[in-house]
């Protein structure tokens, strides 16, 4: 399942003051995933305009407002336990009232991609990749003269992530590296009927000994 997009949309208030004034932001913040607001984030405001920075926590009911704020181009930065970091920038702050409202996306856990993800199969279109390492061998593996194949089975995620892996025939030495080199990598995502799915996907690595 594909999970949702991070959104913030802005209103501006119909009271205007003086250029010279300073700013106020109001706001809130919603889990992407269903919409709920989310209490006790904290939002962190920055900018060359801001001496130092100005951080408020969400109410229950997902709002903050910050006051006295110069004038400027700002960045925000949202976290909050369970959901991925979210940090806006380019965010202008003009005399007067603006009101945001923020989505932060929840952290996937092994057991929620677990829940999502189907084993892939012939009729999808097999994950591709884009950019990421090759597994780097340790310097264990190279004393010993470690060669061979490896399989490795993980979540391709809709977005192409590479996640909750699990070595199922490995060789010594190599497991972490070979873990750390996928999930470091970003791929197209598998497609079942034109539509991009988690999908359960074995990788097949050959590692041979770089030549001397």
């Amino acid at each position: 399942m594909r999970r949702p997009f991070l959104a913030i949309t802005f209103a501006l208030s119909a009271r205007v003051f003086a250029q010279t004034a300073p700013a106020v932001l109001t706001g809130m913040v919603v889990d992407a995933a269903t919409q709920s607001p989310l209490g006790d984030a904290v939002v962190v405001a920055r900018s060359p305009a801001l001496p130092g920075e100005q951080a408020v926590v969400t109410d229950s009911s997902g709002a903050f407002e910050m006051t006295l704020l110069p004038p400027g181009t700002y960045s925000l930065a949202v976290k909050r336990d369970g959901f991925e970091t979210y940090s806006p920038e380019g965010l202008v702050l003009k005399s007067g009232r603006m009101r945001v409202r923020i989505a932060v996306l929840p952290v996937a856990t092994p057991a929620t991609l677990a829940t999502q993800a189907v084993e892939f199969n012939d009729t999808m279109t097999a994950p591709a990749m884009i950019s990421g390492p090759a597994p780097e061998y340790t310097a264990d593996a190279l004393d010993r003269g470690v060669e061979g194949n490896m399989q490795v089975r993980c979540v391709v995620t809709a977005e192409g992530q590479v996640r909750a892996c699990k070595v199922t025939k490995g060789l010594p030495f190599m497991n972490i590296a070979a873990v750390d080199a996928l999930e470091q990598r970003k791929y197209k995502p598998a497609l079942a009927q034109g539509k991009a799915v988690d999908v359960y996907y074995i990788f097949n690595i050959r590692l041979k000994l770089p030549s001397q």
